[in-house]
């Protein structure tokens, strides 16, 4: 509970006037500064009196995709049968390591009514966002006190990457038996070689009748370039998330790759430069497989990195049983270290490059598609794959 900047005011205005016109003997001026003080007290007085105040607080949806609107209703009873009251309200919402400010405007509430007021929510990063608690306040009369507290609880809202149109995944580099690379461009599923299974390897892949045969996992090499394995890799480091919105960027273009791949039926990895996330994604074409529920995981992965503070730990991931690599980055990526990850792959570099000259680039036969949002590096990954 405090004074208002106006209530500051009108305390050092009537204190000044009821000195004054004691001073000077005008009764008309200590009156008037005598009056200043009174509304002063009358308004504390107001503030100090218990009001039966009920305060309930919806988030709808729970969950948007990003930019997608979102609002929370608050609705608040008076239940007081003489007083109404003024009150401001302003909610917060967190997520990560920021915090944002939603100011609510609540109209006057006469006794024993009850108002609801709608006030949007942001929804323009990705993560796991908190909202509430929100700050009540009380105006006194003529809002020269106000009193202040915290009311209700908090509310969850998940803000999912937003899911563009993209098509087409590149055709796949399989594995020769020999070890060499190789470009196959017939469809199929033949048998070009074995290998020892690697942890992270399909099982669904196995070759049963040589694992039963030696007694050790062997994983079957097939040339199957209509289901090429795609990897996205996602730059999580600090120095590729230096500006505000890259990483909301980089998870639209991940989230939408994956997501045209899953619906060809491509087996799919999304993984980190950190390796805080590696997760695999089922294949599959057909009636029987949602794309929705295969990219779920991934989705909720990539909210969950936003969330997080970039740290300087962890340890990169070991891109093995990769047919096609999209690594997505900012401007500010280390390439040569994404390119140490890379290893003997090729990668497609996807980058939220708003200062990019050129769309698309090639240097030893990959691919740099760079484009100052999600919706342009899509463009040129569109024209690439197709």
């Amino acid at each position: 509970m405090r004074p208002t900047v106006r209530g500051v005011v009108a305390v050092i205005t009537g204190a000044v006037l009821l000195v004054a016109g004691m001073w000077a003997g005008y009764p008309t001026v200590r009156g008037l500064g005598a009056g200043f003080l009174v509304l002063v007290l009358v308004s504390l007085v107001s503030v100090l009196l218990p009001l039966p105040l009920s305060v309930d607080r919806v988030v709808s949806p729970s969950r948007v995709s990003r930019g997608d609107a979102c609002e929370g209703q608050l609705t608040v009873h008076n239940g007081s049968a003489r007083f109404g009251t003024s009150l401001d309200a302003t909610d917060w919402v967190s997520g990560g390591d920021t915090s944002v400010e939603v100011p609510v405007d609540v109209p006057w509430l006469p006794a024993g009514e009850s108002r609801t007021v709608a006030f949007p929510l942001p929804t323009a990063r990705v993560g796991r966002l908190t909202i509430g608690p929100m700050a009540l306040r009380r105006n006194g009369f003529g809002g020269l006190w106000l009193r202040a507290g915290q009311v209700g609880d908090t509310r969850d809202l998940l803000v999912t990457p937003r899911l563009l149109p993209c098509h087409g995944v590149p055709t796949g580099v399989t594995r020769g038996h020999v070890g060499a690379d190789e470009r196959v461009e017939r469809g199929g599923t033949d048998l070009t070689g074995l290998r020892e299974y690697v942890p992270g390897d399909d099982l669904r892949r196995l070759h049963w009748a040589t694992t039963a045969r030696t007694g050790t996992l062997m994983i079957r090499e097939d040339s199957d370039p209509s289901r090429a394995h795609l990897t996205v890799l996602v730059d999580d480091t600090p120095a590729a998330l230096v500006a505000d919105g890259d990483l909301d960027e980089m998870a639209d273009v991940a989230a939408s790759i994956l997501r045209a791949a899953v619906a060809a039926g491509h087996p799919c990895r999304l993984t980190s430069a950190r390796g805080g996330i590696d997760i695999d994604l089922a294949a599959g074409i057909g009636i029987a497989v949602n794309p929705a529920a295969v990219l779920e995981p991934a989705l909720v992965a990539l909210c969950d990195l936003a969330s997080q503070p970039p740290s300087t730990t962890g340890s990169p991931p070991a891109l093995h049983d990769t047919d096609v690599l999209a690594v997505v980055g900012s401007r500010h990526s280390d390439r040569s270290r994404l390119a140490t990850l890379a290893g003997s792959l090729r990668p497609t570099l996807l980058l939220i490059d708003p200062t990019a000259t050129q769309g698309i680039s090639w240097s030893a036969g990959a691919a740099t598609l760079s484009g100052a949002r999600a919706t342009d590096v899509l463009a040129a990954w569109d024209s690439v794959t197709s």
